[in-house]
């Protein structure tokens, strides 16, 4: 446990400026949030994320606070957070859970531990990291926008919406980090349960969108709370009746072999996987099969793939917020013999191909250039082949530098 340090001077109570941020030019200094000079509650903290309707809240003992909004970090204009402060937010966060020794236990041993912290006032919840830096406390917490999304909101491509109308097969959503894969998987899950009567099964490590049963019955399980691992929670999902199943992310040989095994025997499944393209996903997917079963497993991926869907976001032209930029590769016949064929090299070629209800990073950055949603330099920034793209922002296009 990290010495507790004396408490940090704090200057008369004064009212809360607008958020003061730095110009884009200072590269050497990160922009700054005013906020009121007091001694701060971990609550007074995830308001004023929600206010500034940012994404993340980093929490440092001896360090200043920092709230990451559209996605630049930005510190809070207070003091460094002293040590006691940061044990008691680390005790407000381990009390809101349903087994606090628990939790405390796997940071006292493992020196990290994943949570969810919901508000009392239910404004917001908070998938919450705890760990410990140079021998003090950390917490990272990511907020979690219980709202239901809709597609035009979201402005994703119409063939994202489509992808739920099947009822059976495999989606796969990948990325990065925050870069929006559970939002756009929310908004699948929201249409479905609107639009017709399904039992939909979620296992999430943890849960983020909350959904009300509509037309179809949703049960949520939240690894942790609700059930004591993911492998135990699909498992048991498999004997709970579903006919939609949500597989928060793909991590390992069991969770992908669940999610191919349900897919291949009449469920629709959706799940996440970190990689930055769609033919990376189907390479970190095709890692994961289990030696013994690597050619039935890729039968079943070749088989039931519905399609790729892997997201950037861009920062909109206006500053206002970001919008996700997607790359879609679909289970066109020619893709289901490629897998099947473990030609995974081909993959590439048939992203590209709008015909199908294909498309690559750079068509969409073109597209959101073109609607002037996103600048130039934005544009260049996520681009995976920036000559192909100059020339497509000019205009210009040929056999040798089409866009894939």
């Amino acid at each position: 446990m990290a010495t507790e340090a004396p408490r940090t001077a704090v200057p008369p109570k004064r009212p809360m400026p607008a958020p003061a941020a730095a110009g884009d030019g200072d590269a050497q200094q990160q922009p700054q949030i005013r906020i009121e000079e007091r001694k701060f509650a971990l609550l007074d903290f995830c308001r004023t994320c929600i206010k500034l309707n940012g994404s993340d809240i980093h929490l440092q003992a001896q360090s200043v606070p920092m709230i990451r909004v559209d996605g630049r970090p930005k510190f809070l204009d207070c003091p460094p957070v002293p040590d006691e402060w940061m044990n008691e937010y680390v005790n407000n966060v381990m009390n809101a859970q349903a087994e606090p020794q628990e939790k405390r236990d796997i940071l006292e041993h493992k020196g990290s531990v994943d949570v969810a912290f919901p508000m009392p006032d239910k404004a917001a919840r908070f998938r919450t990291n705890i760990f410990h830096s140079r021998e003090r406390f950390a917490i990272v917490m990511r907020r979690i926008v219980t709202k239901i999304p809709n597609f035009e909101e979201l402005k994703l491509p119409p063939q994202v919406e489509e992808l739920a109308d099947h009822q059976r097969g495999i989606v796969i959503v990948s990325g990065t980090t925050g870069s929006g894969k559970s939002t756009s998987l929310a908004a699948i899950i929201g249409k479905i349960n609107r639009t017709r009567a399904e039992r939909i099964i979620t296992v999430e490590d943890p849960v983020e969108y909350q959904h009300e049963n509509a037309k179809s019955l949703v049960s949520q399980v939240e690894v942790g709370t609700d059930s004591e691992s993911y492998e135990y929670a699909l498992r048991a999902m498999m004997r709970q009746d579903p006919d939609v199943i949500l597989i928060g992310e793909i991590r390992d040989s069991f969770s992908l072999s669940t999610a191919l095994r349900a897919a291949d025997t009449g469920h629709m499944v959706y799940t996440t996987v970190h990689a930055t393209n769609a033919p990376m996903t189907i390479e970190r997917m095709v890692s994961l099969f289990q030696t013994d079963q690597k050619e039935l497993q890729q039968t079943q991926l070749g088989l039931n793939l519905i399609a790729v869907m892997t997201q950037r976001l861009a920062k909109k032209r206006d500053g206002k917020g970001r919008v996700p930029v997607v790359e879609l590769m679909m289970a066109t016949p020619l893709v289901r013999k490629y897998i099947l064929d473990g030609e995974f090299e081909k993959l590439k070629a048939c992203v590209g191909q709008r015909e199908s209800g294909s498309q690559s990073f750079d068509q969409h950055l073109t597209d959101l250039f073109q609607k002037q949603i996103i600048d130039v330099t934005e544009a260049r920034r996520l681009a995976s082949n920036q000559d192909a793209l100059n020339l497509a922002l000019r205009g210009i296009s040929n056999s040798d530098t089409k866009l894939r």
